[in-house]
């Protein structure tokens, strides 16, 4: 798939990118992972007899982790994209024969 980068009329840039499944998105995977510890950490909390306090450390430490992998994958290891952001309705596409 081409993307075009446009700004007014003129075409700037033009792009060739893959697109993937959401599946396979390492940046989904680590937000599912991350909300799933977090849930996890809460419910079984009192079963194992963690104090609130500590399951809040916990929780936050899940998050934070979350988020630094989120931004350290997006940022350098994101090659790809889905195929609903290649037909976002903001995006300009143009059609290539091969």
């Amino acid at each position: 798939m081409e993307l075009s980068i446009t700004t007014g009329i003129d075409t700037k840039t033009v792009a060739q990118v893959d697109v993937q499944s959401a599946w396979a998105s390492k940046i989904n995977w680590t937000q599912a992972v991350g909300l799933l510890a977090s849930v996890i950490t809460m419910v079984s909390g009192s079963k194992y007899q963690i104090p609130p306090e500590t399951q809040l450390a916990i929780v936050a430490t899940i998050q934070g982790a979350q988020a630094v992998a989120s931004w350290v994958f997006k940022t350098w290891f994101t090659k790809t994209i889905t195929s609903a952001s290649a037909a976002a309705p903001d995006v300009t596409t143009k059609e290539v024969i091969k």
